[in-house]
């Protein structure tokens, strides 16, 4: 009993010690509320934490798995059984059939994975939806529950119909700590030509048809209108002038030259876009972006990785050069930059 009361008394002594009680003078309260105050600080810190990168990437990992699961196991799946009455698209592809029955928002699937060791820490193996706008799914998973992580999808102009014609499909991801998503892009924004050489191809399957498209562009744009001039690069209608002087602009901004990917006036683009690292772009509001075009009918999908090569007359956005305390290019000095 002794031996009780006296860890008793020391718990009490201990709480005292840090619990402002009556006889405490003024400088003990403050000492005592700002101790509690930097505990719950700290508790509060270490929840987040543990919320950012474990509770919700957990959560965030199972319902990609399940999700796989569903759409890669039923690739040969002809027709469901008859007891499904969901009203689907026409001419959608028989694969896309479990998943569109829960959620027709769904509006495609994009794989992406590179060469030797995974640029990305696994492949992005994950399903594309599409809302009326471009803020339904950011902070919404496939099954639109909340999710900090948010979900693949579409800009709301795309056009996703099987007659639909699209010259620019943009496709956007979050950036996370967790690194789910599209975090990894920002592995290729500071300068990196053995990573560069690890992109060739990425598959977008839409509900209507399959495509491999070639990377040929990373760059970093600003998305701060109050930090001009911001690079228009999610544009979705052109004529075919507006277009070529895109992907030009597009060429100029990438941090590497894939040599061996051309673009025509004929092509069409696929666009990731992602928010960018202050510590590798300097700024706090940019984008990291990879742009890729649709491999051609009868071209060879192989991609030459020996021609991507740094790009040593890269263009980047303004802020940049302000933030490094280095010399304006001559295009933003005459104020030419396109905006």
């Amino acid at each position: 009993m002794k031996g009780l009361k006296t860890i008793g008394t020391r718990l009490l002594n201990g709480l005292f010690a840090v619990i402002p009680v009556a006889g405490d003078s003024k400088r003990e309260w403050l000492r005592k509320i700002a101790f509690l105050c930097a505990v719950l600080v700290f508790i509060g810190s270490g929840v987040y934490l543990l919320d950012e990168l474990v509770w919700q990437p957990n959560h965030t990992k199972t319902v990609q798995v399940q999700l796989q699961e569903l759409y890669h196991e039923q690739q040969t799946v002809a027709q469901p059984d008859g007891t499904d009455t969901t009203v689907y698209p026409e001419g959608m592809k028989d694969a896309f059939r479990p998943l569109y029955r829960r959620n027709n928002d769904l509006r495609g699937w994009l794989t992406f994975s590179t060469q030797g060791d995974d640029l990305f820490d696994g492949a992005i193996d994950c399903p594309v939806v599409q809302a009326e706008d471009n803020d339904f799914y950011l902070t919404r998973d496939f099954l639109k529950e909340p999710d900090k992580a948010g979900s693949l999808y579409f800009d709301y102009r795309n056009d996703l119909s099987m007659a639909g014609e699209n010259r620019n499909l943009i496709i956007y991801g979050h950036n996370l700590h967790s690194g789910l998503m599209f975090s990894r892009f920002n592995r290729l924004a500071k300068p990196n030509e053995a990573l560069a050489k690890r992109l060739t191809t990425l598959t977008l399957s839409t509900l209507y048809e399959e495509a491999v498209y070639k990377v040929f562009a990373v760059m970093i744009v600003n998305a701060n209108p109050a930090e001009e001039p911001v690079f228009n690069y999610i544009r979705t209608e052109f004529n075919d002038e507006s277009f070529m002087s895109m992907v030009n602009e597009i060429r100029a901004r990438s941090l590497y030259d894939f040599g061996d990917v051309d673009v025509t006036v004929t092509d069409e683009l696929l666009t990731l876009s992602t928010c960018s690292n202050k510590r590798e772009t300097r700024m706090t509001d940019a984008r990291t972006v990879i742009v890729a075009r649709k491999v051609r009918e009868g071209e060879d999908p192989a991609v030459d990785t020996a021609k991507t090569t740094l790009n040593a007359d890269v263009l980047m956005p303004k802020m940049w050069y302000i933030a490094g305390g280095e010399e304006l290019p001559e295009v933003y000095r005459d104020n030419e930059g396109q905006t």
